[in-house]
């Protein structure tokens, strides 16, 4: 069941710290956790598209995305600085993780949902993504498997949404 007191904002310097804390909890078993530097660059190259969900002032989730100019695959530990255009299309969700004690409470819907909203407001085409474990998430929610690679051993899921053109 999904608390009422989570709300899901644009993410500030300072949360940062969890962000990266959170990206570990939920990456590191999986061999996918990224480099904090990466995670902070994402902030600082498009902060408009780093969002974090919080309850009672702490930092519980986080989301991170950049504009492509084209669709491709991504890659871990991508320096945003070379990856991110801010007149891209393509929306790529670059990571996505609630900490362990909030899953199932409908947190993910909610930076989920935060996340396609931007993606609306800066006119993307399509969204991108890739995920080790959470499939059924994304195709509950509108996504399609899109494509399929390794990298260090972890089987990911490239999945992708078009969005609707508003009239």
């Amino acid at each position: 069941m999904m608390s009422s007191d989570i709300k899901v904002r644009l993410a500030r310097q300072k949360d940062l710290k969890d962000a990266c804390t959170i990206d570990y909890e939920a990456f590191s078993p999986y061999g996918t956790a990224e480099l904090s530097s990466v995670i902070e660059a994402r902030w600082r190259v498009f902060p408009q598209g780093f969002v974090v969900a919080e309850s009672d002032g702490q930092v519980i989730g986080y989301g991170t995305s950049e504009k492509w100019l084209s669709e491709r695959e991504p890659a871990m530990d991508e320096d945003p600085s070379k990856s991110h255009y801010p007149d891209g299309r393509f929306f790529c969700i670059t990571a996505m993780a609630v900490r362990e004690k909030w899953r199932t409470r409908g947190v993910g819907a909610l930076i989920l949902a935060a996340l396609i909203q931007i993606a609306r407001s800066e006119q993307c085409q399509a969204i991108l993504l890739e995920t080790t474990h959470a499939k059924s998430f994304y195709l509950k929610r509108g996504f399609h498997v899109t494509g399929e690679r390794e990298q260090m051993n972890t089987k990911l899921l490239i999945l992708t949404i078009i969005l609707e053109e508003r009239q």
